[in-house]
């Protein structure tokens, strides 16, 4: 599984979980309507130093000769960051009444849910594709000034382990004329 289809993967279904927009930071285009979450992959590819597992299959190319496909297999993390973004606001509800929003409260808990959604709702769907989380850290303020208002934001990190696999082509000599 690349490191691609994994962000895609977590994006998507934390996007489902919690039904707010969870989009790439640093886009060129305006962001969503608060409230939203902006993420961003901070390590893709984190290795842990070990060697790998080696494993090594014959295959047979297009011409009729055989050659040696060798596999390596480890286990790196990587780790992706969360801010869920809100600002104070009025937001009118059923029969025209309005309720004030805080948004640093909004904020939080949205980072709160998507914490527990990593900790353990998400837990049996993302092992069965081979994907492991190994820290949840801790949710913290990242609130920012634009222009002339606060924007309410917290965020936290994410580190998650999965499986990669890289192949390799040996080519062999099965006989030798002298």
């Amino acid at each position: 599984m690349t490191v691609l289809e994994i962000r895609n993967h977590v994006v998507d279904a934390l996007k489902a979980y919690l039904g707010i927009d969870v989009i790439l930071s640093d886009q060129a285009a305006p962001e969503a309507p608060v409230p939203f979450c902006i993420y961003t992959v901070t390590a893709p590819y984190a290795p842990t130093g070990e060697l790998g597992d080696h494993s090594q299959e014959e295959v047979t190319d297009e011409n009729g000769d055989t050659n040696i496909v060798d596999i390596r297999r480890e286990q790196p993390s990587m780790t992706l960051s969360f801010t869920f973004c809100s600002e104070n606001r009025w937001k009118e509800g059923p029969g025209g009444a309005k309720t004030y929003i805080f948004g640093e409260d909004e904020a939080q808990e949205y980072a709160e849910r998507a914490q527990g959604w990593f900790l353990h709702v998400a837990y049996d769907s993302l092992s069965n594709m081979g994907i492991v989380v190994a820290d949840v850290m801790n949710a913290g303020g990242r609130t920012t000034l634009i222009i002339d208002e606060a924007a309410r934001r917290y965020g936290f990190d994410v580190r998650i382990r999965y499986t990669r696999a890289d192949k390799r082509t040996d080519h062999t000599v099965e006989r030798v004329t002298i």
